[in-house]
């Protein structure tokens, strides 16, 4: 765990560690998971890092929680922020990284919650150790289990509908078709100078989601990336998918999927950790 001074000099650009990294967080009214999501970085990080915040005009008092926080770095929007989340959320990645002074570009959402020590420290020695990559990261993290995962691959509408189209001779819909791989936006790491130096950015575009397309840049441009599994993801992170759709834009449009993510919030919160990182304000300092 850095101090409160190095932090301090890190945030007011006094200091800039030679492996910095700039972790990038958009936020948009989820003022309590946010809270936790800063205080598990604060408490289990000790690599050199800053921590950016793009708030994308939050008009619900999660901005006021954030300017309390005083060692990150906030970026507060106006009301020009794209309409669309996914828009949104990677202007403020595009912010972000515009802004950050790290050697490390970090990804992460606030429905990312860091599980245990050492977590960033050890992603940035699996990137450094191999020269031909500049990104690190995983796909979805899996926590059902085995038995429901088979069930859901074998009733994938997805799949049904693009053998149902090559079936009837029609071109492929990019829609339904599986998408190649790339490191999930939640917690992912990029060698920042290659992302300013290929002028990559996060805007997604349709059949890429967000960071899509500028993980294929550093690919065409001859990098590759560490690809972590779920489970050596999961280790260090855990992540509730569309928590912060749940809690600041009112859910993902089918009750099945929001009590899902309700059940999966619920747990995260109630483990020893995340109640000892709520109780302790002092990690805001």
């Amino acid at each position: 765990m850095l101090s409160r001074d190095q932090l301090e000099a890190i945030r007011d650009g006094r200091e800039t560690p030679d492996d910095l990294a700039s972790i990038v967080i958009p936020h948009y009214q989820t003022a309590d998971l946010a809270r936790l999501c800063l205080r598990a970085i604060r408490r289990l990080t000790d690599h050199p890092y800053e921590v950016i915040v793009v708030d994308n005009h939050s008009r619900d008092g999660s901005l006021d929680a954030l300017r309390r926080v005083e060692w990150i770095r906030l970026m507060e929007r106006g009301p020009e922020v794209e309409a669309e989340a996914v828009y949104a959320h990677a202007g403020a990645m595009d912010i972000g990284t515009a802004r950050a002074r790290g050697r490390w570009l970090v990804s992460f959402h606030t429905d990312t919650i860091v599980r245990r020590e050492g977590w960033l420290g050890a992603m940035v020695a699996r990137l450094k150790a191999n020269p031909r990559a500049a990104a690190l990261g995983a796909g979805k993290i899996e926590t059902d289990p085995g038995w429901y995962r088979a069930i859901k691959r074998l009733w994938d509408t997805h799949r049904m509908k693009s053998a149902a189209r090559r079936a009837a001779g029609l071109p492929p819909d990019p829609r339904h078709e599986p998408r190649p791989w790339y490191p999930r936006s939640y917690c992912a790491v990029y060698r920042l100078d290659l992302v300013r130096e290929l002028g990559l950015k996060w805007q997604p575009a349709p059949g890429h989601p967000t960071g899509d397309l500028l993980y294929r840049g550093l690919v065409d441009a001859g990098y590759e990336a560490v690809r972590l599994t779920g489970e050596e993801m999961h280790a260090c992170v855990a992540h509730v998918s569309h928590a912060t759709a749940l809690l600041g834009r009112g859910g993902i449009g089918h009750w099945r999927g929001n009590r899902k993510v309700r059940r999966a919030l619920r747990r995260i919160i109630d483990t020893d950790l995340a109640q000892e990182l709520m109780g302790d304000d002092s990690l805001d300092r």
